[in-house]
């Protein structure tokens, strides 16, 4: 009988566990051809001071006032290095009014900036937090944050104002090194909408700032992984319904209007709605460093 129990009790921690903040964002990362994200209490403590000014002030912002009720610090490196991460770096993504975590990070992922800070390669660990419906994600780096609280001082090249102590250094070929050991983890293109994806929506989600001021369909990202090439000149970026074309535009870090397209990052743009319940056909092309590359794949949207 107790070994029955026993089975029951972890049956259920596995269950509760899938369905965690962290375990879905996981889930999608891998998916769209990123690593996972570790969770982290120092990071989860700066989301939640965050989402309580927002709610008590309604000031749906990354940036907190000081005279405003709740004020914790005024920019996210502020309240995490405030909490007690080492390093500045950091990726925020907030949502608003969604019944659950899941149709927050389900809206987030509709976006374009927003969606492009969840897949990046940069980081490596993730806190969260809601506060009655206002949801912060905080994302960073623990291996940057482990070589800051070395107090390097002396290097031939160095990054500054990186680390929480604004007098530390960290040594560019250091830095460099961290970043790679993460990126080569992860697929030579992160896709989004990932390969067989289901319930895909049909149009994209409004964000700020905006990424277009007018609708569109619903995004589609591709982002080539600069551990295995950093040149890449794009060929073609289509979408097909069937054997017909979607009207689209192609957004990059050379034309997007607001300057938060890294290089390397391509954006399909639907100009109109997708259509319900229908498998669409990506196919993209592009010469990275030299070597032709080809990707084609589907997505259903609901």
């Amino acid at each position: 009988m107790r070994k029955k129990s026993l089975y029951i009790i972890l049956f259920l921690v596995v269950f509760i566990n899938a369905n965690t903040p962290l375990n879905y964002i996981n889930q999608l990362r891998v998916k769209a051809g990123a690593f996972k994200l570790k969770y982290n209490t120092v990071l989860s403590k700066a989301a939640l001071k965050h989402a309580k000014y927002v709610s008590i002030n309604q000031e749906l912002s990354h940036y907190e006032n000081i005279s405003s009720i709740g004020y914790y610090a005024a920019t996210p490196w502020n309240r995490i290095t405030k909490a007690g991460f080492k390093t500045k770096l950091v990726v925020e993504n907030i949502s608003f009014f969604e019944p659950n975590y899941k149709a927050s990070i389900d809206k987030l992922m509709g976006t374009v900036y927003h969606r492009l800070a969840f897949l990046y390669l940069g980081v490596d660990s993730l806190g969260y937090a809601r506060y009655n419906n206002i949801y912060v994600y905080d994302m960073s780096n623990t291996q940057v944050a482990n070589i800051c609280s070395k107090h390097y001082k002396n290097s031939p090249m160095v990054i500054e104002d990186i680390c929480s102590n604004n007098t530390d250094i960290v040594p560019k070929s250091l830095f460099d090194k961290l970043t790679a050991s993460l990126q080569k983890r992860a697929k030579r293109v992160i896709i989004y909408p990932y390969k067989g994806q289901q319930g895909v929506g049909v149009e994209g989600i409004e964000e700020t700032p905006k990424f277009s001021y007018n609708s569109f369909g619903y995004p589609i990202t591709a982002t080539f992984n600069n551990y295995y090439g950093n040149k890449v000149d794009l060929i073609e970026f289509k979408l097909f319904n069937g054997v017909k074309e979607v009207l689209t535009r192609v957004v990059t870090n050379s034309n997007d209007i607001n300057n938060k397209i890294r290089k390397n990052t391509f954006v399909l743009v639907p100009i109109n709605r997708l259509k319900r319940k229908t498998t669409y056909r990506v196919f993209l092309k592009a010469r990275v460093n030299g070597k032709l590359k080809e990707l084609e794949w589907s997505f259903t949207t609901l």
